[in-house]
């Protein structure tokens, strides 16, 4: 009993010497909280150089407002005294980076990775803590190359009337709408938009280099954010964030850019499908640079692998891009973007049952990505599996209402379901009237429909807002040919081959039209220009084989022929003809050859039908 009363005694006592210790309790003792902070600071900026960089990682209070009131306070405080504070804006790029939770329990080593990563010589971490009639203030540092403890304030803030009624206003208040990359609101004065570099004052750090470029990255001004990395790189080599944004950003920056996440977190991209084009694949050959020296610095950065992947698969190196991926899996087994992204590059490999398996496993990791069933149902289409690529596109509107109209079209169409895909392709044109594809395809709709007004309507506006779309042209030159307007027809394929001289198939189309015109000899001569572009290609033999006909040279058709029925052996309308240039030279036991051979390929083939009982009949039996 008696060793129990003098454990409680002592108990009591040193809770007596605590409170008589400290230097602030509820009867107005202790310091106000904008004194702590200037306390804090004093203790901070003493142990650093003027122009130092400092973090502020994260501070714990009773609520958020709060604890960015502090910070902010304590960014103020370190300005004046010379030190350069990082934006903190840029933590939730920097916690996403580096694969990390954002919460108020911060570790040191959490602390010292993303000190690291923003170029701070020293991060600071700290809590005010409800401590019954006052509040208890501490503010820690740890310096991020030694790896070591700095100063540590412990202070007590005065509980007091003005004290309270500051916090609960503080706690009331909307968040600040903050300028991008800087931290400050947007009326607040340059000074306390110092987290970093401003705009108007030139950076003379890494980390402030790194902030700016960040801003500017974020507002999609590429350049200036590359040139600011670039800095950041000459002042601190082994700064593995300059390296990261800067490839961040030149991979944006040749890409079509559809999304960027606040700080430039990341970026979404438009998939060039491994079709770079020469000054894109440099661009991307410069990333992927920047991507490696980063791994060298930082070998488990699982982004740095993510966005390499993707660099590579959109130069077209399929096969690195895969191994980043795997590498990236390895690291982060549930990282759905991993699989996604692994799927479309197997896509562009061509080889698709993988690359639906792994959209297959993203989409159970992520079930609301709607670009992954988008993606998944691309190559159901190609794969001609139009009723499973139709359901993805339609989960892909269910999440996404602005969304895979356009494609969900495309296989409507494939499917000859010209109804459906037309209502889609309206419901496209009404989210972006300026969609030129969209006009062009719904045209084609139409123009299978035998709508042809309403065909060639669509494509003179297609035309209007892409004056380079050789697919307009050459389709609404089709439309025209099959009307029976074979000048308008001719013009549409010349512009066709102004735009592209090597289009060979446009030479083809023109050829046919002069025949339908009866202008054998300029049609012959489009047809030698196709076929010199294109040996293989099968239109344009059959089209001269029927020009030579009505030239009377059968022989020559004959010949073109052959050279279609070598290149497509299943075609059963050129045996037909060929049929019949065989009756023309009187050689009737071909030409009932290749009519028998037509009626194989085609049972129902009436014509070829009719042609063999002619035939025969010349024959004699």
């Amino acid at each position: 009993m008696k060793s129990t009363l003098i454990t409680r005694a002592l108990a009591v006592f040193a809770l007596l010497f605590a409170a008589c210790a400290s230097t602030g309790g509820g009867n107005g003792e202790g310091v106000s909280l904008l004194e702590a902070v200037e306390q804090s600071a004093d203790k901070i900026a003493a142990e650093l150089p003027k122009g130092s960089r400092v973090a502020i990682v994260a501070f714990e209070s009773e609520n958020d407002n709060l604890s960015d009131f502090i910070m902010q306070e304590i960014t103020g405080a370190l300005v004046d005294r010379g030190i350069e504070v990082a934006d903190r804006q840029n933590l939730a790029y920097v916690y996403k980076e580096l694969n990390f939770q954002m919460s108020g329990d911060v570790s040191d080593e959490t602390a010292q990775s993303v000190g690291k990563f923003l170029g701070a010589q020293l991060v600071i971490t700290g809590q005010l803590t409800g401590m019954g009639a006052s509040y208890r203030y501490r503010a820690s540092a740890i310096h991020v190359e030694k790896a070591s403890p700095g100063s540590v304030t412990r202070l007590t803030v005065r509980k007091d009337r003005e004290t309270r009624d500051m916090i609960a206003a503080i706690a009331k208040q909307k968040a600040s709408v903050k300028t991008a990359g800087y931290g400050a609101t947007e009326t607040a004065a340059p000074k306390t938009a110092g987290y970093g570099a401003t705009e108007t004052a030139a950076p003379k750090t890494a980390g402030a280099f790194l902030d700016r470029g960040i801003a500017y990255a974020s507002r999609g001004e590429y350049e200036k954010a590359i040139a600011d990395f670039t800095e950041a790189i000459k002042l601190d080599p082994k700064l593995s964030a300059a390296y990261s944004l800067r490839g961040r950003a030149r991979y944006a920056g040749a890409s079509e850019v559809y999304s960027v996440d606040a700080n430039f977190g990341s970026v979404g991209t438009i998939s060039t499908s491994g079709k770079a084009t020469a000054n894109q694949a440099r661009a991307f050959e410069q990333a992927i640079a920047d991507f490696t020296a980063a791994l060298r610095l930082d070998p488990n950065n699982a982004n740095n692998y993510h966005e390499r992947g993707m660099a590579y698969s959109d130069k077209g190196d399929h096969d690195r891009a895969i191994a980043d991926f795997n590498q990236v899996i390895r690291l982060y087994p549930n990282f759905a973007g991993a699989y996604s992204n692994r799927g479309l590059t197997y896509q562009n490999k061509g080889d698709y049952d993988r690359a639906i398996a792994d959209f297959n496993q993203a989409i159970r990791l992520n079930p609301n990505d709607a670009v992954t069933y988008s993606n998944r149902g691309n190559v159901y289409g190609i794969k001609g599996d139009y009723d499973r690529a139709i359901a993805d596109f339609n989960q892909a509107i269910r999440l996404n209402p602005n969304f895979d109209y356009g494609k969900r079209a495309f296989a409507y169409f494939l499917k000859k379901d010209y109804d459906r895909a037309i209502a889609d392709f309206n419901q496209a044109i009404r989210l972006n009237p300026n969609y030129a594809a969209a006009y062009s395809c719904r045209g084609i709709a139409y123009y299978m429909k035998k709508d042809y007004d309403r065909a060639i309507a669509d494509f003179n506006q297609a035309i209007r807002l892409d004056p380079n779309d050789v697919a307009a042209y050459i389709n609404r030159g089709n439309v025209y040919k099959d009307k029976g307007d074979y000048d308008r027809a001719i013009a549409d394929y010349g512009q066709v081959i102004r735009l592209n001289p090597n289009y060979a198939a446009a030479y083809s189309y023109r050829g046919e039209a002069y025949s339908m015109k009866k202008d054998y000899d300029r049609a012959i001569a489009d047809f030698n220009q196709a076929i010199r572009l294109d040996p293989n290609i099968v239109h344009a033999y059959v089209s001269r084989g029927f020009a030579y006909g009505f030239k009377g040279d059968y022989n020559r058709a004959i010949a073109d022929f052959n050279q279609a029925i070598r290149l497509d052996p299943n075609d059963a309308a050129v045996y037909n003809i060929r049929g019949l240039m065989y009756g023309k030279k009187g050689d009737y036991d071909q030409a009932i050859a290749d009519f028998n051979q037509a009626i194989r390929l085609n049972p129902n083939y009436a014509d070829a039908k009719q042609n063999l009982e002619r035939a025969r009949k010349a024959r004699g039996r």
